[in-house]
């Protein structure tokens, strides 16, 4: 199960509208083509059937597919204990713990630990830049990221995955587990996190 965690509010988010498809662009209608007969056919679709009879690896597609292993979930690849930052810290401050921990993605919270914000060290970077000037002692809630996707403990790691390429994030918290407002961060599951694991641990079949 993932929550959309914003100002505060958790609210739990179905994974089928985290993966909506997008819209695609209408196209215009093509222009007619010629049927083509039999004695000029495409001699590259007959190399191709030619070379599908002959590459075993084609062939191996055609195969049934195969039983999938079991599906690993998020709170057996995250990272735990988690280092988190207060949003009443300074941008100084917090860019102090990416350099002593050397993590990409820090979620920011308030005083009773509930998840508020995230925040990665590329934008501490373009907000250095568009500012041109030290920035240092700002609060680091100025530059967080507050609409922030997280994950029960027990979400699949390959939806996941799929959730952080379709909206383009590199980390996901990892938030207490059921129906309760309780959005305190017990993990975080990064796209380091899941080649580690791919490398590691699970069978190449799982993220098919």
């Amino acid at each position: 199960m993932f929550y959309i965690i914003e100002q505060g509010a958790r609210i739990k988010t179905p994974t089928a509208q985290l993966l909506k498809a997008r819209g695609v662009p209408q196209v215009s209608a093509s222009t007619g083509v010629k049927a083509v007969s039999e004695d000029n056919r495409d001699p590259l679709k007959t190399v191709t059937a030619k070379t599908a009879q002959e590459n075993p690896y084609q062939q191996q597609s055609l195969e049934p597919e195969r039983e999938l292993s079991p599906v690993i979930y998020a709170h057996q690849i995250m990272t735990s204990p988690v280092v988190a930052a207060s949003i009443n810290q300074t941008i100084e401050s917090v860019w102090a713990l990416f350099s002593k921990h050397h993590f990409h993605h820090l979620p920011l919270v308030d005083d009773k630990q509930q998840l508020l914000g995230i925040v990665s060290d590329r934008d501490l970077l373009r907000f250095a830049a568009n500012q041109q000037r030290n920035v240092g002692s700002h609060r680091i809630e100025e530059v967080m990221t507050r609409k922030v996707i997280s994950a029960a403990s027990t979400t699949e790691v390959r939806l996941i995955a799929e959730v952080m390429c379709r909206h383009a994030i590199g980390a996901v918290p990892i938030t207490g587990d059921g129906d309760s407002d309780d959005s305190r961060v017990l993990g975080v599951v990064s796209r380091s996190d899941i080649l580690r694991t791919l490398v590691n641990r699970a069978p190449l079949e799982l993220w098919a």
